[in-house]
């Protein structure tokens, strides 16, 4: 094929998947949002469970697809969708929350302890053999650990209702279609970006683990970034900070450990020991805001507004620190 068309392609192809991606997030997120609030779930249950799930859709789509072949790519891809969450869209949210309250709190430290086995344990399988791959089963179970400890450690107030209602509930089965369709459409876009991906990071030589880290999880975390926006505008703050960590937990631990069981190829080790370590730092920050408020203490909004910059400006360093 002739290179001027090929590239032509290939755009066209991250193109027509990033919309498919945001489109698709679009109707799974409104859902989501419907069936939510018909079973009484508060704004953080709806972004941990639910809306995390709905938008980590295309990371997982595109893990499966490029595990067996480009596991340096799948990989580069949830390291680079989960630091993307942390400094763009969680930066993001703060810059824009003004006065709500995104309930950093309702998402208590225990819960997060799984993820950060997770990180600490994708550290160490970086570079080791392909034979103990199987152990990233251990993964799966993790995030399964994490949403039994959220509804444990909130079970008392799982259906107070701290939020306002969407500006339109839809009925159950509407909510049910709109939320599978949002779904069907993530998994084909998610095919298509990837195709496009993989040509473009081809055309330009960049090695896997960095095309997945910039091209693909850029694109696939448009949707958390979208959702989360989306959210404050409709005064759902509370399912941004559980949308955020809910996302960075199904990537990692669900997506992540497919990636393991998948990989028909050992993964390559250069280029993803930045990609990890970044990763880790993203986790670390996730902490954070638990530790500084509570039910009863909230920080200042012009202490969110800088703390959204530095995540903002730390994830820009962090993507100039891994090229």
């Amino acid at each position: 094929m002739d290179p001027i068309l090929s590239a032509r392609m290939a755009y066209l192809y991250l193109l027509l998947g990033l919309a498919g991606l945001l489109i698709g997030s679009d109707l799974a997120v409104r859902g989501s949002i419907s069936l939510a609030h018909r079973w009484g779930w508060p704004g953080w249950a709806t972004g941990l469970l639910l809306l995390a799930v709905g938008t980590s859709l295309p990371e997982l789509f595109i893990s499966i697809a490029s595990a067996p072949e480009h596991p340096g790519l799948a990989l580069g891809n949830i390291f680079g969708s989960n630091a993307f969450n942390v400094g763009v869209v969680l930066g993001a949210a703060l810059l824009l929350k003004g006065s709500a309250r995104l309930d950093v709190h309702a998402v208590r430290l225990p819960t997060l302890l799984p993820l950060v086995f997770g990180s600490l344990a994708a550290f160490l399988l970086i570079g080791a053999p392909q034979e103990i791959y199987f152990l990233s089963f251990l993964f799966l179970v993790a995030y399964g650990v994490m949403i039994r400890l959220s509804i444990a450690l909130r079970g008392d107030d799982l259906r107070e209702d701290e939020e306002a209602a969407p500006t339109k509930v839809f009925n159950f089965p509407l909510a049910l279609a709109l939320t599978a369709a949002g779904f069907l459409l993530l998994a084909f876009a998610s095919t298509w970006f990837l195709n496009g991906a993989l040509d473009i990071a081809n055309q330009l030589g960049w090695k896997e683990g960095f095309a997945g880290f910039i091209i693909t999880a850029i694109g696939t975390s448009a949707p958390e970034l979208f959702t989360s926006v989306r959210a404050l505008k409709l005064g759902h703050a509370g399912a941004v900070f559980g949308n955020v960590v809910g996302s960075n937990a199904f990537n990692l631990l669900v997506a992540g450990g497919f990636i393991g069981l998948l990989a028909d190829v050992q993964a390559p080790q250069e280029g993803l020991s930045a990609l990890v370590m970044v990763n880790m730092i993203a986790t670390l920050v996730l902490i954070i805001p638990g530790i500084l408020t509570n039910k009863n203490r909230e920080i200042s909004i012009k202490a969110y507004q800088g703390m959204g910059v530095l995540l903002i400006g730390g994830y820009l360093a962090g993507a100039f620190w891994v090229s």
